[in-house]
């Protein structure tokens, strides 16, 4: 029985084999920016640049700070500002600081402020019919050039699987060798032979290890002797310094001590020196103390004569001054009763004055009072005489009364009119400009949504475009927003004032300012929204420009299910007759509902009559019926399913979709 053998390089598993037996396996697909963002997390990247920058900033501001000090150090006498004045100056620019970051939190918060409500009127934007359409629109081009990209991918990867498993059967192709007891002792030989060869091998790395042991302790005895040797150098270094260091501390003590003993010679002479000077400075003393007491004794009995005399004059002198001021008390407590006695006379007269004055204010005040009564008295008596006239319905009183009124109205409003005459004008000019506000041309409400909607569908087209993604769904989302809000060419129009004006008209020079001036601002609402029409249109023009530009799509064929059923790993089957659909597929020889036969019907009809379907912009709509067109074509891909061909099944497909 004959056995195969092979080479053991042959049996390495080709790569991408994990994709070839199970093909259901979808390979991760990585951009270069998430690549790259992995690379620096495993490595740390972004950690050891922000550890090198935080070092960097440290090493320049020490540098920063070392030579701040070195100037100062250099100008040491240079400040002319005393401490308080570099306060002041420090708290006036801390003051000046807090101020400019208060300005600029303040700018940070309203910007912040703004970003938030541009967020939310952008979200609240986005919620909208219309955008949430684009946004599909935009989600559907990327799952499909997602798909593109995936399926071209695992191409790819089949490509060069099998391009290598080409390229290994050629390296290595099968050898068939026949088995015989010759080959086996030949291969005995062969292993032998490598075990001799090896243990050769073994056993000179053996002895070149013995010997590079060698070497190395040989070499490890020479540095020791060496750094002995350096050792013994340095100790006798040391013996050599520590001698001449005893030395010269002999020498210094030596000279300390005779040092020490000539400043205690002088230290002795300069005390005898001083024991004289003190001895003789108390003989001095003793004779001076002598002659000053014996001058003393004679001086103290003159002062003792001289203080008597002074005191017996100061008595003298002070008996005269209290009697003199007993004299002045005795006269000022005399003007003080005389001044009082004459206070006492002029408060009496003053209260008298008073008690006058209070009794006239009195009778004034009763008299006051006396006329507001008879004041109040024929008041009454006037209303009373009115309400008896108007009951009665004096023609007479009440014409009277008319005149009063009116004259005082006219009063008020002469006085109300120079009051207001500078506000007079402004009043109407807002009054204008309110009434031309109303009387011009009416806004469309949805027109800035249909601006928006074209310009981000523009941008989505440009994005994609740049990318590489398919620009098909967004163009075909911009249409059927064209076609449902009934975004047409605007109508040509000749607008121009009339020339013929009625000159007899009273009130035609009153209104023509107001009239023109309406004109004008509805000449220019509508030239504004032409304008933005047009620009809508040209974007979506140009959106259906770059949509045809792309490469074309092709229809599904019939054979595209067989296809994918062999790409997805199933077993290729000659009929799919067996195979269950889903609740939302519906083909052309199944019985529909009796609620959907109506719709078929109506929209069979419609296509036939090519009439086409007016579309409201309600916003609670649910879903939209429309008629199929020709030119509609089925956007196709390898990992869909099955398209369908005719037309009524595309029918019934929309008419269940809106229905549900």
């Amino acid at each position: 029985m004959s056995r195969r053998r092979f080479n053991k390089a042959c049996l390495a598993s080709p790569g991408h084999t994990r994709y070839l037996d199970n093909r259901k396996v979808i390979p991760t697909v990585l951009t270069a920016k998430r690549l790259s963002e992995i690379i620096a997390r495993a490595t740390m990247e972004k950690k050891r640049d922000f550890v090198a920058a935080e070092e960097e900033e440290q090493r320049y501001m020490k540098y920063l700070k070392e030579g701040n000090e070195a100037l100062c150090r250099r100008f040491q006498n240079m400040g002319h500002m005393s401490l308080d004045e570099e306060k002041q100056a420090k708290l006036d620019q801390e003051e000046k600081d807090a101020a400019i970051l208060d300005q600029q939190v303040k700018l940070e918060d309203e910007q912040m402020r703004k970003q938030r409500i541009y967020r939310a009127n952008r979200i609240l934007e986005n919620m909208k019919p219309g955008q949430m359409a684009l946004n599909s629109a935009r989600l559907q081009s990327e799952v499909i050039f997602q798909r593109d990209f995936n399926e071209a991918l695992n191409r790819r990867i089949a490509e060069e699987a099998k391009q290598q498993q080409e390229h290994d059967k050629k390296l290595c192709p099968e050898i068939c060798i026949p088995y015989s007891v010759l080959g086996v002792e030949e291969e005995k030989l062969k292993r032998k032979a490598k075990a001799l060869e090896y243990g050769k091998e073994i056993a000179k790395e053996a002895e070149e290890r013995r010997l590079r042991k060698l070497d190395e302790k040989e070499q490890e005895t020479f540095d020791a002797i060496v750094e002995r040797a350096q050792y013994q150098c340095l100790h006798e270094q040391e013996k050599k310094a520590a001698k001449e260091r005893a030395q010269k501390a002999r020498e210094f003590r030596v000279r300390a001590y005779r040092d020490g003993i000539k400043e205690k010679a002088e230290a002795e002479k300069y005390r005898n020196i001083s024991e004289e000077i003190d001895d003789r400075t108390v003989c001095v003393d003793t004779v001076k103390k002598r002659h000053l007491n014996t001058d003393s004794a004679k001086g103290i009995k003159q002062q003792m004569a001289e203080r008597i005399q002074r005191k017996e004059q100061l008595a003298i002198q002070l008996c005269r001054q209290q009697q003199a001021q007993r004299r002045q008390a005795e006269e000022l407590e005399q003007q003080v009763v005389e001044r009082f006695e004459e206070d006492m006379l002029v408060e009496q007269a003053r209260r008298e004055c008073r008690l006058q004055e209070l009794v006239k204010e009195r009778r004034a005040y009763e008299l006051e009072q006396q006329q507001q009564q008879e004041l109040r008295r024929k008041q009454a008596a006037e209303i009373r005489r009115f309400q008896v006239a108007e009951r009665l319905k004096n023609s007479q009183v009440n014409q009277r009364f008319q005149w009063c009124q009116n004259a005082k109205k006219r009063e008020d409003s002469v006085k109300l009119r120079r009051m207001l005459s500078g506000q007079q004008d402004e009043f109407l000019a807002r009054r204008q400009q309110e009434q031309v506000r109303f009387s011009s041309c009416q806004a469309d409400s949805y027109l800035p949504d249909d601006v928006q909607f074209f310009s981000d569908a523009l941008d989505s087209m440009k994005a994609a475009k740049k990318s590489g993604r398919p620009l098909l769904p967004i163009a075909r989302a911009v249409e059927t927003y064209r076609r449902e809000n009934q975004i047409e060419l605007p109508d040509t129009r000749m607008m121009a004032r009339k020339k013929i004006r009625d000159y007899c008209w009273p009130g035609y020079y009153s209104k023509a300012e107001l009239a023109f001036k309406n004109y004008e601002h509805r000449n220019k609402c509508l030239d504004e929204q032409q304008h933005e029409r047009r620009e809508m249109l040209e974007k979506s023009a140009q959106i259906m420009k770059m949509a045809a530009e792309e490469k074309p799509y092709k229809k599904c064929d019939k054979e595209r299910p067989m296809k994918l059923i062999q790409h997805r790993g199933l077993p290729v089957l000659e009929s799919v007759d067996s195979f269950d659909h889903g609740s939302n597929l519906c083909l052309a020889d199944d019985t529909l509902p009796a609620h959907l036969n109506s719709a078929l019907t109506i929209m069979q009809l419609e296509s036939n009559s090519n009439a086409p379907i007016n579309m409201s912009r309600s916003k609670d709509q649910l879903g939209t019926v429309k008629s199929p067109k020709k030119e509609d074509e089925t956007i196709c891909s390898p990992t869909t399913s099955s398209c369908s061909n005719s037309v009524d099944t595309r029918i019934i497909h929309k008419t269940l979709y809106s229905w549900r």
